[in-house]
């Protein structure tokens, strides 16, 4: 087999969509399985759609992942070449000039609307005179088009979905090369997968209907095809095309919304591939050894949200308490603003870790989860902190013995305030909702927070009898 040469060829007009991203991890993958090059093309060609740092965010996306590249192209800086082939086309009479204004174009479709036609282009440029085309080429606007087969069917085989027919009948003679210069996606495309010796294209099953277009264009220019992969659509859990309307779908929301990079790697890949029936942990060093095109299915993949959050609960379960710390500290960095960050930063940020680890499913978690190290409770009635107890004087009770007990404690460390508060409860013969919920509220502002004893340990002592007695002083 030849080298295996794949690209990942995003456009940039927005945050990348994970579903491109998921095209980017299994031409990664199976570039790292076969020894290959793995290449990024910045297909930019749809000028009018282009935003602000587009190609950074493209960048920034792959890097997050961990999806290093060997090459890396933007069609823009291209546009000789593309014309260069588009000539070859006209001169062998396979594209034509077509000088159709957008009015007329505009009229051709309200009048096909109106008869119940199929709105397409009606070739009337095919056989227009090559000289007068030329000739009007100098002064007027044009766009070229291809000449696609009008008879016949167009045989396109894509490895795991065998051959497909198209009827040319249904073909229009779409444009390759636009007003403005610029090539289409569908010309383009060919052109750079050719000359950068692509061996296999894998990109999204939404292709599929241009796929004849491509297959034209290479049998014309008489060049030899890549293997084609049709990667299955990406579906919501109601089955319809994932989008917006159900909620994060860029790497870029999913990042702030807490997931780890290795977690939705992971995911992703399973997304249309599995190994077997019931492998679902992989490191990216065993998908490396085990990715194989031949496993990715035909069916549409299911996004489960759910899974989602198992899969990022597990890999922050699998992390050392320093290094889920790490990633805490740096995603408090990014989305906290700077003074709840410089007030988490003055209490140790592995104490932090080893409180709050086991009750995260996602970095975001932990915002919610430390939120007492830097908002003092605000109360706005009594009841709110006398709720967990009987009556209002157990509350006091609770409270002044705990002060008490905790000003006792010489090392104040997790396991002697667990022993010491336990044994208060004892004295004051009080359940544990009674004690440890009414300390949870008063220290934390918060029915479910990390192990009050944790909590009370990372504030330290000084702290935690402050708020205790500023409860008490309300009351």
């Amino acid at each position: 087999m030849k080298e295996v040469r794949v690209r990942y060829a995003p456009s940039p007009t927005g945050d990348p969509h994970i579903g491109n991203i998921r095209s980017a991890i299994f031409n990664w993958l199976f570039a790292k399985n076969n020894n290959g090059k793995f290449l990024v093309r910045i297909e930019d060609t749809d000028q009018a759609r282009l935003v602000e740092n587009g190609i950074q965010k493209q960048k920034d996306s792959l890097k997050w992942f961990g999806l290093d590249w060997d090459e890396i192209y933007i069609q823009s800086e291209r546009l000789e070449i593309y014309s260069k082939y588009a000539k070859q086309l006209l001169e062998e009479e396979n594209a034509y000039r077509c000088f159709a204004t957008q009015e007329e174009l505009n009229k051709l479709r309200e009048e096909q609307k109106k008869s119940g036609k199929i709105t397409r282009y009606d070739n009337r440029y095919r056989d227009y005179d090559p000289k007068l085309s030329e000739e009007r080429s100098k002064s007027e606007p044009y766009v070229i088009r291809f000449k696609s087969p009008q008879k016949g069917i167009t045989k396109c085989l894509d490895s795991i979905r065998g051959e497909i027919v198209f009827d040319n009948k249904e073909m229009d003679d779409f444009i390759i090369i636009k007003s403005d210069g610029f090539p289409t996606y569908h010309f383009a495309n060919v052109i750079d997968d050719y000359l950068m010796n692509i061996s296999h294209v894998m990109r999204a099953e939404e292709w599929l209907p241009s796929f004849p277009k491509h297959v034209n264009i290479y049998n014309s220019l008489d060049w030899q095809m890549p293997i084609f992969v049709h990667l299955p659509m990406i579906l919501a859990s109601d089955k319809t095309k994932l989008s917006k309307r159900h909620g994060a779908t860029s790497v870029e929301e999913f990042k702030q919304a807490g997931y780890l990079n290795t977690a939705m790697f992971n995911f992703l890949v399973l997304l249309g591939w599995a190994l077997d029936d019931k492998t679902e942990m992989f490191t990216v060093n065993e998908l490396i050894k085990v990715f194989d095109i031949s496993k990715i299915s035909k069916s549409p993949a299911i996004f489960n949200k759910e899974k989602l959050d198992w899969f990022n609960g597990r890999y922050i379960l699998n992390l050392t308490h320093e290094n889920f710390g790490k990633e805490i500290n740096n995603y408090f960095k990014q989305f906290l603003d700077n003074n709840k960050y410089k007030a988490i930063q003055s209490y140790d940020i592995n104490d932090i870790s080893v409180m709050i680890k086991q009750r995260c499913k996602t970095l975001d978690d932990a915002i919610m989860l430390t939120e007492f190290l830097y908002l003092e409770p605000k109360f706005k009635s009594k009841s709110e902190i006398q709720i967990m107890c009987d009556n209002p004087e157990q509350c006091h009770t609770i409270l002044t013995n705990s002060i008490n007990s905790l000003s006792n404690i010489q090392e104040f460390t997790t396991e002697n305030i667990e022993s010491t508060l336990k044994s208060l409860m004892t004295i004051l013969e009080v359940k544990p909702k009674h004690l440890l919920g009414t300390l949870r509220i008063v220290i934390t502002n918060q029915k479910i927070s990390p192990p009050i004893f944790d909590c009370l340990y990372i504030l330290g002592k000084k702290e935690s009898i402050k708020r205790i007695q500023s409860a008490i002083d309300y009351l």
